[in-house]
């Protein structure tokens, strides 16, 4: 990717990728974040030292996003394939901050998607909203707006806004990112400590134009395949990240599910230079989630491990990972509707490898193109296999019990996806970045997606993004 090209997105929507992190993030397939990513926690913090001027400090990106998903499900009782493309432009607003000693700004965001093809009518992609015929629709859009605040080593935010930490995050894997409504706090007082606090009521996810209560990723469904009656009425969450560059990194977060989950989280990473060119990282999360209040989902009682070690240099990383899910229902998350920013060291771009009692591990390589002469280009290849035993659900669970499957003591899946991209690194087109992916998804018999209430889950998935970034002023 250019230069320029980071340059841009990281002041609009802002991109942003370190090797401390190695490991985070879901899939980490040049982070499946697919070009789009908020990159909130760097942005925001950047804004305490920009220069006082609510005009002078404003400025208004965009970017142009072409946006193609298709999916093989293969041998699928309903003969439903998903197949969407888009063309979608979005705009980003973010003003300075007045010269006050609370500092007050303004962010606002925009967005339009339009229909090139749905498929002959099989949506379900997650690139459009459907109709009430499950039909994709031909076109849609929404806009938001967040207050911003700033002063003490701090910052206020209260309206639509993106978030990213181990409990709730912003899914940019489709064509626009998610939002969440609500008021957050970030507070830099002390060296490379961040404290952060939140609480939201809604969400708009990422083929919506209006809010949605918040729900979970898999503790929605039934045996039907049809959304249950399983909302949330707000989340909160108490966190902080330790991280030194180039050293330790430390996480630890706790937030509430109203009425669904308590849920915390756990994780550090360390990088160690063998060479000068050459560096190991190991990483280690811990997540525990426990039913709470009026326990909609029914019991919970989860403890979710996963690690790994990373080896980089010369362009290229190798990373080997180890995942184990620990309970009778699966690891579930803040509905996101995909695996963009979801801290689990396997979760791979169709495939969580969270189902319960699951263990699975992975190896993962990505390198630049450099050594053929197109350092331009850069490619991720990766395999993950599991075994999850789905006879340890309750299938009167209240939340998990369609998941619940008699067959299922040794259920074996695995994935394997890979990944190319390309940034247009001078000329009229400088900028341009096309990313090619491909996930190919197999099961043994006896397992079930957790979710997957189509009946079947062997599936092949492609996707071709074409980005284009531009400025305003």
């Amino acid at each position: 990717m250019s230069v320029s090209l980071r340059r841009l997105i990281r002041v609009s929507i802002s991109l942003t990728v370190s090797l401390s992190a190695a490991g985070a993030y879901a899939d980490n397939s040049m982070d499946q974040r697919d070009n789009l990513s908020t990159g909130i926690n760097e942005r925001q913090k950047a804004e305490l030292s920009v220069t006082p001027g609510f005009v002078s400090g404003s400025s208004l990106n965009g970017l142009l996003r072409n946006y193609y998903l298709g999916r093989d499900n293969h041998n699928t009782p309903s003969r439903r394939d998903q197949r969407e493309w888009v063309q979608g432009v979005y705009l980003s607003f973010r003003s300075g901050y007045t010269d006050t000693p609370i500092g007050v700004g303004l962010d606002v965001h925009g967005f339009y998607g339009l229909k090139l093809d749905g498929g002959g009518g099989s949506g379900g992609a997650g690139l459009l909203p459907l109709d009430s015929k499950g039909a994709p629709e031909s076109d849609f859009s929404a806009a938001g707006a967040a207050l911003k605040l700033r002063g003490f080593d701090s910052l206020m935010q209260a309206g639509d806004q993106y978030l990213e930490n181990p409990l709730i995050a912003s899914g940019v894997s489709r064509v626009f990112p998610q939002t969440f409504r609500g008021v957050t706090l970030k507070n830099y007082s002390l060296e490379h400590l961040t404290l952060d606090t939140g609480w939201i009521d809604s969400t708009r996810q990422r083929n919506q134009s209006g809010q949605s209560h918040l729900t979970t990723s898999y503790g929605t469904g039934n045996k039907a395949g049809v959304a249950a009656d399983r909302e949330s009425a707000s989340m909160s969450w108490l966190g902080g990240v330790y991280a030194v560059p180039g050293g330790i990194t430390l996480t630890l977060y706790g937030g509430q599910l109203s009425d669904i989950w308590n849920q915390y989280y756990a994780g550090v990473s360390q990088p160690f230079k063998l060479t000068p060119g050459l560096t190991l990282t190991p990483y280690l999360r811990y997540f525990k989630t426990r039913d709470q209040g009026q326990r909609q989902l029914g019991n919970i009682d989860n403890n979710t491990y996963s690690g790994g070690l990373t080896l980089s240099g010369a362009g290229q990383s190798l990373t080997l990972g180890m995942q184990k899910v620990d309970g009778d229902t699966p690891f579930d998350y803040m509905v996101q509707d995909d695996r963009t920013f979801l801290y689990l060291g396997n979760s791979q771009q169709y495939a969580d490898f969270n189902a319960p009692g699951e263990k699975s591990w992975k190896i993962q390589y990505q390198t630049s193109l450099a050594f053929i002469r197109a350092p331009d280009f850069q490619l991720s290849t990766s395999y993950t296999r599991g075994e999850a035993d789905l006879t340890r659900v309750d299938p009167n669970s209240t939340g998990y019990g369609y998941i619940y499957n008699a067959a299922g003591k040794d259920a074996h899946h695995w994935e394997r996806d890979v990944a190319l991209r390309y940034g247009v690194p001078d000329g009229k087109a400088k900028g341009l970045n096309i990313t090619l992916r491909w996930a190919a998804h197999r099961s043994a018999q006896g397992y079930t997606a957790p979710g997957n209430t189509r009946g079947n889950s062997n599936a092949d998935e492609y996707r071709v993004i074409v980005d284009y970034p531009f400025s305003v002023f």
